[in-house]
């Protein structure tokens, strides 16, 4: 059966995953009660979902996933993320793969340079637009303006950036944090800044805000691998991104 979750205690069994991070860092940030942001548990079977906007984010334990692709269809949202796993069991159209890796944040980092701690978020934006490849798509500004900001307010996402004079040249984003663990969302360098070891000195100053977490990231297939691995991420599995 599948309950709505009532209490934040209730969440406490989960958060060591990757999905489970993104689900547990919303209900901090969010609470309970908000329409947009809403959460559920199947009982017995160790399974955790959470609707943000038109996205179900799916921890699944041992699922009954019949069960699952039901109540996620009666949701209304319009995509599903979750472990490849799961997601071959529910059987929803695949949109995106990729794979999930984690580092291991046991001892602590000294950021390389000099950087911005949760720089202006509109100059976040600006970079991750000059960003914009076949590959990658920029956000729209105002809901990520408005997630971000609400985030970093309760301490469940952080932010790192360097600048060359005024202009943020890179930047690491943590969307997601919680006591245990945390999820990287993007690592980005100016076009015009690239190979110089910017984008190593950047998430070296993330990292060095996430003293004991283990760090996820999603990274889409056939993007970025060997950047990953020379810092020390390794990987630990695969993800999905499903149409509804």
């Amino acid at each position: 059966m599948i309950k709505k979750v009532e209490y934040e205690e209730a969440l406490s069994p989960f958060g060591a995953t990757v999905f489970g991070c993104q689900i547990l860092s919303t209900a901090q940030a969010y609470g309970l009660n908000e329409p947009f942001a809403q959460f559920w548990v199947q009982e017995e079977t160790g399974t955790l979902l959470c609707k943000l906007d038109d996205t179900v984010i799916l921890d699944a334990g041992e699922a009954d996933f019949e069960e699952l692709a039901d109540f996620i269809r009666m949701t209304g949202a319009d995509r599903l993320l979750c472990g490849s796993d799961a997601a071959r069991k529910i059987g929803f159209p695949v949109t995106k793969r990729g794979q999930i890796m984690r580092y291991d944040n046991a001892s602590p980092v000294q950021p390389r340079s000099p950087f911005e701690a949760n720089p202006s978020l509109r100059d976040i934006h600006a970079l991750l637009s000059a960003c914009a490849s076949e590959s990658f798509t920029p956000p729209e500004f105002e809901p990520f303006y408005m997630d971000m900001s609400h985030r970093i307010r309760h301490d469940t996402a952080v932010t790192a950036g360097i600048r060359q004079g005024d202009r943020l040249v890179s930047c690491a984003i943590c969307s997601t944090r919680t006591e245990q663990t945390a999820v990287l969302s993007a690592v980005c360098v100016d076009p015009e800044h690239r190979r110089k070891g910017l984008g190593h000195e950047t998430l070296s100053a993330v990292i060095s805000q996430l003293p004991g977490k283990r760090i996820f990231i999603l990274r889409a297939q056939d993007e970025n691998e060997d950047f990953y691995r020379s810092y020390g991420f390794s990987g630990c599995g695969e993800f999905s991104e499903m149409k509804i």
